[in-house]
């Protein structure tokens, strides 16, 4: 099945990361400088990762939507998404936990706590519900847990892994409307709210590889979810509107997210290539630079850089280099890294159909 390239979709890839780094930017420059960049230092979080939650799903069920019920399709899914995910993320970890042994006044605590270290590596759900040794990897044990959902639908007997699905939704809706409640952290774990807005993402993708939406529709779904984070960002302050900060950045992206995918579908659009390599840098540039913000900042408060240049021109500094060595980690790292395991399995994969060769 032929797959168009989505170049608005690439393009929002590139951006998102700026804004997950601008929040991450602003509680720093509070807590070292006291300088409220843009205001951002009193609304908590982005909802920047529950876009990357919804556009995983989405790019799930784009990229495999031919494959599915094709059990002989599930290894191959398994393997691209371990290899997108775990080499790269076992590296930096093992990164910041030699930093925090060079320096222990970087840790908060538990990070090398066995159970931490344990669930951290396995990218799993830990018992005591704290964060990960390297902290933005909570979002890829979410992630990692909904890869495995979605592997269901490789399964030959794909209608019963609907019906699974379905039911686990509907049991995560009832839980995050209050319906059920459980006190135990792998029922809150297994039927999160975030599983909703990964199963947004899927829906959008159904939608606009099954129908053609009206393109000025299209654009004022991008219009209405883009304005719906800055709403959201208010409401977590004001509480003027009863949804919660998850669900509410997570309807907006799905909502900016099917108006792009619709344009892309229906348009041949192009976009400068250092957003197409932003883009594909994102991942790299999510895992580094909270890392990078806590290194930098401490180093640019010892040298009182902050005096000399002020709140503004520190914080843009502090930006480019945290989108600057993102992009050398996806460079010189991420994308070297999973070119060699692709090319030892496929070289040991090949050895083991090759004739033996006799030697005289």
């Amino acid at each position: 099945m032929e797959r168009k390239k989505l170049e608005l979709i690439q393009f929002s890839r590139a951006l998102v990361p700026f804004l997950v780094m601008l929040f991450h930017l602003s509680g720093t420059m509070m807590a070292y400088f006291d300088y409220n960049l843009l205001g951002f230092s009193f609304i908590p979080i982005s909802g920047g990762v529950n876009y990357f939650f919804a556009l995983s799903g989405f790019m799930m069920y784009y990229i495999y939507r031919g494959r599915i019920g094709q059990m002989h399709q599930l290894k191959s899914f398994l393997f691209n998404r371990f290899i997108r995910v775990y080499p790269l993320y076992w590296l930096l970890t093992c990164l910041f936990l030699f930093v925090l042994f060079l320096n222990p006044d970087f840790s908060v605590g538990h990070e090398t706590d066995i159970d931490t270290l344990i669930t951290s590596f396995l990218l799993i759900q830990s018992p005591t519900e704290l964060e990960p040794v390297l902290n933005v990897a909570w979002s890829l044990v979410h992630t990692v847990f909904f890869y495995f959902v979605f592997s269901l639908l490789f399964f030959s007997k794909v209608n019963i892994s609907r019906v699974i699905i379905t039911i686990w939704a509907l049991l995560t809706i009832a839980f995050s409307l209050g319906y059920l409640y459980i006190d135990h952290y792998l029922i809150r774990f297994f039927f999160n709210q975030y599983n909703l807005i990964f199963l947004a993402g899927i829906f959008c993708a159904y939608c606009i590889t099954h129908f053609k939406m009206n393109v000025k529709v299209s654009i004022l779904l991008i219009i209405i979810g883009g304005m719906g984070f800055p709403v959201i960002w208010l409401n977590s302050i004001h509480s003027f509107i009863p949804i919660s900060f998850d669900m509410g950045t997570g309807l907006a992206s799905a909502l900016i997210i099917l108006g792009l995918g619709s344009v892309d579908m229906q348009k041949d659009m192009n976009i400068p290539r250092i957003f197409n390599y932003i883009g594909n840098a994102a991942f790299s540039i999510y895992l580094s630079h909270n890392f990078a913000l806590d290194l930098l900042s401490e180093l640019i408060s010892q040298l009182s850089v902050y005096d000399y240049l002020g709140g503004w021109l520190t914080s843009m500094v502090l930006l480019f280099l945290m989108l600057s060595i993102g992009c050398l980690v996806h460079s010189f790292i991420e994308k070297p890294l999973v070119q060699l395991i692709k090319k030892g399995i496929f070289e040991k994969r090949n050895s083991l159909f090759d004739p033996v060769k006799k030697t005289v």
